[in-house]
């Protein structure tokens, strides 16, 4: 990825990682300069206070938008980090939990979207349940729904990890409950994540899980890959793997919205 500060690429072809990107957005709030990241192009486009683009004579760079940042602008996009709180959702061989890993995911998805031109509503910020603590399934469930009926969402997209009993399974499947604009999301967030992932490619097919059957807008679920397979575990698990696939979720969404 490269960085352009002031119209000037750095130099330099850096590897950026979340922890870079969050330091750059802390230095731009503190020294009030502006950062625009454009993911399908891997650049990050940072401008401080006092530049003029050139050519004009006194009006200070405008944040750049990029296409894909267009297609996104008032877009309310709800994310749904699967599990959390007093569910751990399934846990690893080496004892990761898919609450963590769903929540850093959707965090990182969200950071995507909105410096994107989105609105993002989350049904949890941090390791807590939706609903309270001695709730129901059904109703931990049912406030998830809630929350992206409330917030009036284009997409609801809920992340989680799979697992099996043996630790062989692998792969990634995304799911919809089976209208035509929830087939056409699901069919490109799977391609965009077996694609940047290398998994196993199990489809996009329906299903009837809770949240995607009672929300009433474009719906999907995904599982991004087997948190009991020691190998998808890190992938899971890692800052890189959870970046891909933040990354290929957002690239399937801005692909969605297409022209």
């Amino acid at each position: 990825m490269r960085i352009v500060i002031d119209g000037q690429k750095v130099p330099v072809n850096v590897r950026v990682s979340r922890d870079l990107l969050m330091t750059l957005k802390a230095m731009s709030q503190t020294l009030h300069w502006r950062i625009t990241y454009d993911t399908a192009n891997e650049l990050v486009y940072i401008y401080s206070p006092n530049y003029v683009m050139p050519g004009s004579l006194d009006r200070p760079a405008p944040v750049i938008e990029e296409p894909a940042s267009q297609r996104l602008l008032g877009k309310i996009i709800c994310l749904d980090a699967g599990h959390g709180g007093n569910d751990p959702g399934a846990i690893g061989p080496s004892g990761t939990m898919e609450k963590d890993n769903t929540l850093a995911i959707t965090l990182l998805l969200r950071d995507m979207l909105e410096n994107n031109g989105a609105t993002v509503v989350l049904t949890r910020d941090s390791d807590r349940n939706v609903s309270l603590p001695d709730a129901s399934a059904g109703e931990e469930l049912a406030a998830r729904v809630e929350i992206a009926k409330d917030s009036n969402a284009d997409i609801f997209i809920s992340i989680h990890n799979d697992s099996f009993t043996g630790n062989t399974a692998v792969g990634t499947t995304t799911f919809h409950y089976g209208d035509p604009q929830s087939i056409k999301l699901a069919a490109l967030v799977q391609k965009n994540l077996v694609t940047e992932l290398g998994t196993k490619d199990h489809s996009s097919r329906f299903a009837s899980f809770y949240v995607i059957r009672y929300t009433k807008m474009t719906a999907i679920l995904i599982q991004a890959a087997f948190i009991s397979n020691p190998e998808e575990e890190v992938l899971l698990s890692s800052i890189d793997g959870r970046t891909k696939i933040a990354e290929s979720i957002f690239q399937g969404i801005v692909n969605y919205y297409k022209v």
